[in-house]
This record gives C-alpha cells, structure tokens and sequence, in this order.
C-alpha cells in the first residue's frame, strides 16, 4: 500500500474563467505555469464562453493565480457557479 505524501493529499481544485483566447496565449501560460512546482496540471477549455482555466495546485488559490497571470496580461477570476 502506498502512502500519499502531504502535497498529493491537498491538493487544491481551482476553477476560473480567463480572457486566454487562443493557442499562443496558452503556449504563454504554460511557460509562465511550468516554471511553478506547486502548480501539478492545469486545463483551459477555449470552446467555453468563460475561457474556463483549471489549475491544480498544492498552495494557491484564485487569488495567488489572479496576480500571477495578471503579470503577463491575463484576468482571471474565480468561477462561482
């Protein structure tokens, strides 16, 4: 039996929507995310009205991922549905 460390135990489900639109925009973001050990995947779905951005990660929050992507001329915010 395999035990889970602290960080695969809570790890945080963020959903937000965002103004990334196309492919070039996320090729930036990859760049921006890849570079961040705490953020373990993350998804946009550019089909989707909201530009829904789904990010997993052991320490952030809406927040924390607002200001990082703000840095580089992306908004986002959580998603309250």
């Amino acid at each position: 039996m395999r035990t889970l460390t602290r960080s695969e135990k809570e790890i945080n489900v963020l959903i937000l929507k965002s103004n990334i639109k196309t492919k070039r925009d996320v090729a930036r973001v990859n760049q921006v995310f890849s570079q961040i050990n705490s953020i373990k995947r993350w998804s946009v779905d550019l089909e989707d009205w909201e530009r829904v951005l789904k990010v997993e990660s052991t320490i952030f929050s809406c927040e924390n991922i607002a200001v990082i992507l703000e840095r580089f001329g992306y908004e986002c915010s959580e998603l309250n549905h």
